[in-house]
């Protein structure tokens, strides 16, 4: 089972929130820090952060482990990687679970495919830097981040996260090939996540081996960290 995170966080989420204790048993897990993340290289360029060169990474990960396919879960950028994977190279997923994430894109206004598109959050990674980041975020949540959490999050580069986030943010999406990703999915979303709830929701019931779960009550950022109601909530799946 391949991991993907999401945007601003690491190999090490996996590992604080509980999945590696619940799933270690059962998997051989392959993890991946994606660029402008945790360890992994910080290109100082768009260019470096392409949709398309995410998933070439999680290709090359493949290929470097000696795997043809994976049961591949990602969670918010991760899914959307798994997206464009599912539709780029098929054969490279066995089963996928998409969590926090529809396959229909973020782009609006007058910003087309592939193209970057700024941020509140990326402006101010861009001004703040990462203790900007830190802060706006502790107001947001109304409380200090734990401190393993704040300390690892101190180690990002601000523009790596930044042009990562902008990346993803101009997203087009896979709208056109949704019914064509034949792996066995799974979807799932809490029912505060507004962004993505009902979009997920949609991409289930078009898709021709989908499953979609709802839990209730579950903000964006908890779908992620609540590890213990999400794992329980795909326990069926997970066999």
């Amino acid at each position: 089972m391949l991991l993907h995170h999401g945007w601003t966080s690491d190999i090490e989420s996996w590992r604080d929130f509980g999945y590696v204790d619940a799933l270690e048993n059962r998997f051989r897990l392959i993890m991946i820090d994606a660029r402008g993340h945790g360890l992994s290289d910080v290109p100082n360029n768009a260019d470096g952060y392409t949709p398309d060169v995410f998933v070439a990474d999680v290709e090359a990960v493949l290929d470097a482990v000696g795997m043809e396919s994976v049961t591949f879960w990602g969670y918010s950028m991760g899914a959307a990687i798994g997206f464009q994977l599912a539709v780029s190279a098929p054969d490279k997923i066995d089963r996928f679970i998409a969590g926090g994430m529809h396959p229909y894109g973020n782009t609006s206004g007058d910003y087309g495919a592939h193209r970057p598109r700024p941020t509140k959050v990326t402006s101010e990674l861009r001004t703040g830097g990462m203790e900007g980041f830190i802060e706006a975020r502790e107001r947001d949540l109304g409380g200090r981040l734990v401190p393993k959490l704040r300390n690892r999050l101190l180690t990002f580069n601000a523009s790596g996260l930044a042009f990562a986030g902008e990346a993803w943010a101009g997203w087009e999406g896979v709208s056109d090939h949704v019914a064509d990703i034949k792996a066995q999915t799974l979807l799932y979303a809490g029912t505060d996540d507004a962004a993505f709830h009902d979009g997920a929701k949609h991409a289930a019931d078009e898709m021709p081996d989908a499953c979609f779960v709802s839990i209730p009550g579950m903000s964006h950022d908890a779908g992620f960290a609540s590890s213990r109601n999400t794992l329980k909530a795909l326990s069926d799946f997970l066999g």
